[in-house]
C-alpha cells in the first residue's frame, strides 16, 4: 500500500512538473509573440459578426503552441510512445492552417479539406480509430473499418470545428480548453494512463497564461485565433480517441461501469450540441452550414446583456455541472445507455432549449427576460478596482 502511494506521488509530481513547464513557456513567450503580431499587423479587425470594436492581435495560438510542443516533445523521450509524434504533427498542421487563415483568410472549403486529411493521417499513424462503443446500445468492438474510419473522421472534424466556433468571446475557448483538458487529465490519471495524463495537463497549463491575458489584459490582450482554436480542437480529438479506441483506457473504464461515450460527450457537451444546433438551423433556413453568423450560444448571452467574462464563466460552469451530473449517474449505478441519454438531454436543454427559450422570452418582454437582463448587468465588473489593478499589472512593461 505504501509503495502504491509513493508511486502515485511520483506520478503527480511528474504531472505538476510538466504543467509548470508548459505554463512558464507560454507565459514568457506571450509578449514576444504579441510584439510580432503588432509589428506585422496580424490583427483581427471588427466587422458585423464580431463582438470587438477595435483591431486585436490574433497570434495567441502560437504562444500556446510553444508551451505545448516543447514539453510534449521532451515527454516523447521520457515516455516512449511513437503515436505522440503523429499527435504532434497533426496539432502542428492544424496550428499552421489556422494561423494562415488568421493572416490570409483561407477559404472555408480548403480548411475543411486540410482538416479531413490531417485527421485521416492522424488515424493512420496512431491506429486510433473510434472502433468501440464500450457497451453503448449493446455495441462493443466495431469490426468493420467501413464504419469506424468514416465515423472517426466525422467525429474528429466535428470536434475541431466545434471548438473553433466557440471562439467568439474573451476567455471562452481557452477557458473551456483548460476545463476540458483538466477533466481528461483526471480521467487518465485515475485510470493509470500516465502518458495521456501528461499530454492533457500540458495542454491545460499552457492555456492558462493566454487565458489570463485574454480576459484581464488591455494592451496585452491577444486573441487565440483560428490557429489556437484548431490546436485546442486537435488536442481534444486526441483525448477523445484515446477513450474510444478498442483496448485502450476506455476499455478499463467501461469494465467498471463507466459510460465512456457519455463521459466524452459530457466533457464536450456544450460546444458540440451548440454547433449541431447552429448547423441544423442554418440548413433549415437553406443557408450553408459553414456560413458565419451570430447565432451561437455565446451570442445569445451577449444579446441578453452579459459581459464577455460573464458569458464564458456561465457556459463553462454549466458544462462542469453537466459533467458532475453524468458522474452522479455513474455513481448511482445507471446503465451506460442511461448515462448517454442523460448527457444528450442536458446538452439539448442547455443549448437549444435555452437559446430559443430566451428568444421567446425576449420577444414577449416577460419577467424571465428582465431577470436575465439584470443578471447579465451584474456580470459587468470590468471597471472595478481589482480588475483594473490586474489589468495594470499585465500591461506593465509593454
Amino acid at each position: 500500500m505504501r509503495r502504491n502511494r509513493m508511486a502515485m506521488t511520483v506520478k503527480v509530481s511528474y504531472l505538476l512538473l510538466y504543467a509548470l513547464t508548459a505554463f512558464l513557456l507560454t507565459w514568457f513567450s506571450y509578449r514576444p509573440v504579441l510584439g510580432i503580431a503588432i509589428k506585422r499587423q496580424v490583427v483581427d479587425h471588427p466587422n458585423k459578426r464580431k463582438l470587438q470594436d477595435q483591431p486585436v492581435p490574433v497570434l495567441g495560438g502560437v504562444a500556446v503552441a510553444i508551451g505545448v510542443f516543447i514539453p510534449l516533445i521532451y515527454a516523447t523521450y521520457h515516455y516512449v510512445k511513437p503515436a505522440i509524434w503523429y499527435q504532434i504533427a497533426a496539432m502542428a498542421i492544424m496550428l499552421i492552417i489556422g494561423v494562415l487563415d488568421d493572416i490570409y483568410d483561407v477559404p472555408a472549403w480548403i480548411r475543411l479539406m486540410v482538416e479531413i486529411v490531417v485527421i485521416w493521417l492522424f488515424l493512420w499513424g496512431t491506429q486510433s480509430v473510434i472502433d468501440d462503443f464500450h457497451g453503448l446500445f449493446g455495441i462493443h468492438n466495431l469490426l468493420s473499418m467501413y464504419i469506424g474510419l468514416p465515423l472517426s473522421i466525422l467525429a474528429g472534424v466535428g470536434i475541431v470545428n466545434a471548438i473553433n466556433l466557440i471562439d467568439g468571446v474573451d476567455g471562452y475557448s481557452s477557458g473551456y480548453g483548460i476545463m476540458a483538458n483538466a477533466c481528461f487529465t483526471v480521467v487518465f490519471a485515475m485510470a493509470g494512463d500516465v502518458v495521456s495524463a501528461v499530454f492533457s495537463i500540458i495542454a491545460a497549463a499552457a492555456l492558462i497564461p493566454f487565458f489570463i491575458h485574454n480576459v484581464f489584459g488591455n494592451k496585452s490582450k491577444m486573441f487565440i485565433g483560428d490557429g489556437g482554436s484548431l490546436l485546442i480542437g486537435m488536442i481534444l480529438v486526441c483525448d477523445v480517441f484515446v477513450l474510444l479506441t478498442h483496448q485502450t483506457v476506455g476499455t478499463q473504464l467501461a469494465a467498471n461501469g463507466v459510460g465512456v461515450v457519455a463521459l466524452a460527450m459530457a466533457i464536450l457537451c456544450i460546444p458540440v450540441f451548440d454547433t449541431l444546433r447552429v448547423m441544423f438551423a442554418r440548413m433549415l433556413h437553406k443557408r450553408s452550414p459553414m456560413q458565419a453568423d451570430k447565432t451561437h450560444l455565446h451570442h445569445r448571452f451577449i444579446a441578453l446583456g452579459f459581459s464577455h467574462v460573464g458569458t464564458s464563466t456561465i457556459i463553462i460552469l454549466t458544462n462542469l455541472v453537466i459533467i458532475l451530473l453524468w458522474y452522479l449517474s455513474f455513481r448511482i449505478g445507471c446503465s451506460v445507455d442511461t448515462q448517454f441519454w442523460l448527457v444528450v438531454v442536458l446538452g439539448i436543454l442547455t443549448t437549444t432549449f435555452f437559446y430559443y427559450g430566451t428568444e421567446w422570452c425576449e420577444k414577449r418582454q416577460n419577467k424571465v427576460y428582465f431577470w436575465l437582463r439584470r443578471l447579465g448587468q451584474a456580470t459587468h465588473f470590468e471597471h472595478n478596482g481589482v480588475w483594473l489593478r490586474l489589468q495594470t499589472l499585465l500591461d506593465r512593461g509593454l
